[in-house]
C-alpha cells in the first residue's frame, strides 16, 4: 500500500490542514484524515458526458470600452 501526504489539503470533515493522506493499493485509491478517522473513495467508474446538441440560439457576450 502506498501512502502519500497531500500538502495544503483540508479534512472535509475537521477542517484540519495538512491531515490528509492518499493511499494507493494496485487497485483502488482513497483518502483519509489522520486526525478524525474520515475516508473517502475515489471514485473507481466516471461515465463520460455526452456532448451537449447545437441549437438555434446564439449567445452574443458585449465587452465594455
Amino acid at each position: 500500500m502506498k501512502r502519500r501526504f497531500i500538502a495544503g489539503a483540508k479534512c472535509p470533515k475537521c477542517n484540519a490542514m495538512d491531515r490528509v493522506v492518499m493511499l494507493t493499493t494496485h487497485d483502488d485509491e482513497w483518502i483519509e484524515c489522520i486526525e478524525c478517522d474520515y475516508t473517502e473513495k475515489r471514485p473507481t467508474h466516471v461515465e463520460p458526458q455526452q456532448p451537449e446538441q447545437a441549437d438555434d440560439v446564439g449567445v452574443i457576450q458585449f465587452k465594455p470600452r
